[in-house]
């Protein structure tokens, strides 16, 4: 069984340390996050056709860990370029059209990236204050707003360190 190198790294420095970290951030959440959700929906897959018994609140967790998965994969989503784009279009650009592209969706973004943190981080009291949780297991969605703040903040943080590395021609 042949296995893939690991990716190359295009950045030094701290640009290239944040990056890495990110990568290492989202493989790991990713591996944990999906493998959970395969084991926890094929038990309860089981159980439910077996016993007649269900996994008590796997709505719940799968839920949970559906929007972990996509919190994680926000941060590194911008520097590996598995965002949303219209490749159609895109590839058709020569390079100084990809530039400006490039920027106003670095902006948008951006935009995007400040808002859902400032959004989330100002609704960590109020879902903590009123308890607000899952509806079988009352699992609390404050905890979640915090990652989701925090994923926010990086995914801005990444942007601009692309834009940055895009400025200084740094980025293939």
């Amino acid at each position: 069984m042949e296995t893939m190198p690991p990716p190359k790294d295009e950045h030094t420095g701290l640009a290239g340390a944040f990056i890495r970290l990110n990568r290492k951030f989202f493989n790991i959440s990713a591996v944990i996050l999906l493998g959970g959700m395969t084991l926890l929906i094929g038990a309860d897959v089981i159980l439910r056709l077996v016993a007649g018994a269900p996994v008590r609140g796997a709505h719940d967790i799968i839920g949970m860990a559906l929007l972990m998965l996509f919190v994680c994969s926000l941060p590194y989503s911008w520097p590996a370029g598995v965002h949303v784009r219209m490749d159609m279009l895109y590839g058709r650009y020569g390079p100084g059209v990809r530039r400006i592209v490039d920027l106003i969706s670095s902006a948008a973004a951006l935009i995007f990236a400040i808002l859902l943190a400032w959004q989330a981080a100002r609704y960590i009291p109020h879902m903590y204050r009123v308890k607000s949780s899952t509806v079988t297991l009352g699992i609390p969605y404050w905890p979640f707003t915090i990652a989701i703040a925090i994923s926010a903040a990086l995914f801005a943080l990444s942007i601009i360190v692309e834009a940055v590395l895009l400025f200084r021609r740094e980025k293939p």
